[in-house]
């Protein structure tokens, strides 16, 4: 069987793909013990096989179950538990239900997005875990920034993900953001493995999907057909701009801190409205704050540099407010 793989499918190109994206990323060479993020669909269950046949330390498969497509939710939970289970790696299945716990404004994507994060970091608390790998790729890298420039973005969005991130002590990463979609389904099709499709996937009235299904094949076809790899490059070059970014607002941050959640006006003031924006924005994601919008994060600059008093709202009961020479962030019901 292994004299029919293609090279590129290889253990041997797969696994030197690996090892350098681990050194990258600082996951290698430490053996320290991960969990995979396994939904069951093609991409997730590639990056548990080569965890599988290319990592020497622990493994955890963790499932969550969104609870948002019945039997078939649990059919995916089944079949990623058995896939787990020929593969010889730890599996544990956690459920939410998002459709009960999604927050008012919040679309039902959003909010699967915020209890799969939350669901994850809580079993990586409880394995005493601190690294999780997440299974988006290249296309969803491209798709995301897309979407984020359509939509209206300032850098963040630019960048569509990164390769890590931190949640509450926990580091969150994407290995397989340097392959394609249908390159991870081949590594599985070549090894005889499937995976499961998630029928929500087809619903183009779902903006992301639209994206995915109808509206990159088509720039593909009749504009660029490299127009994924474009996008996906665009956002690794904004990346160093957001790095940039996110290290002024951090020093903006430093000199302006009166306490952990309140700052000192004036200070701020001095740094002008797109200053006040960036630090308002550090603050928000220090908080684990939703991400404000580029108008409303201009209206809240705009309310700080007037030097009157003001309370701006943020969310569910969270807000801003400007009195006494000082910036207040105040409140509960965050993520």
């Amino acid at each position: 069987m292994a004299s029919s793989i293609p090279y590129e499918l290889s253990d041997h190109a797969v696994g030197k793909y690996f090892r350098e994206t681990g050194t990258r990323q600082g996951w290698l060479p430490s053996e320290s013990p991960v969990i995979l993020a396994v939904s069951g669909g093609g991409d997730s269950l590639a990056m548990l096989w080569m965890f599988r046949a290319f990592y020497a330390g622990e493994i955890t498969a963790v499932h969550v179950n969104h609870s948002i497509r019945g039997s078939e939710s649990d059919g995916d939970e089944h079949f990623t538990a058995m896939f787990a289970e020929r593969l010889g790696v730890r599996f544990l299945a956690v459920r939410v239900d998002v459709p009960s716990a999604k927050m008012k404004g919040e679309s039902l994507e959003s909010s699967a997005r915020r209890l799969r994060l939350q669901a994850l970091t809580s079993a990586a608390k409880e394995l005493g875990i601190t690294r999780i790998m997440l299974g988006h790729n290249r296309d969803d890298l491209a798709e995301t920034v897309l979407f984020n420039i359509l939509r209206g973005t300032g850098i963040r969005g630019g960048v569509g993900m990164t390769e890590s991130s931190m949640r509450e002590g926990v580091t969150f990463f994407r290995p397989l953001l340097g392959l394609r979609r249908e390159f991870l389904r081949d590594i599985l099709r070549v090894r005889g493995h499937s995976w499961r499709e998630d029928s929500s996937n087809d619903d183009d009235t779902y903006t992301r999907n639209f994206i995915r299904l109808r509206l990159l094949p088509e720039i593909e076809s009749s504009v660029n057909k490299s127009a994924v790899e474009h996008l996906a490059q665009f956002g690794e070059d904004m990346r160093k701009v957001r790095d940039d970014e996110d290290k002024r607002s951090r020093e903006i941050v430093a000199s302006c801190l009166a306490d952990g959640r309140t700052l000192d006006r004036r200070k701020l003031r001095k740094f002008g409205h797109d200053g006040a924006g960036l630090a308002v924005r550090e603050i928000g994601r220090r908080l684990g704050l939703v991400t404000l919008s580029r108008r409303r994060c201009d209206e809240l600059a705009r309310l700080i540099c007037r030097g009157e008093m003001f309370t701006f709202q943020w969310q569910g009961g969270f807000t801003v407010s400007g009195h006494d020479g000082k910036i207040y962030f105040e409140g509960g019901n965050r993520e």
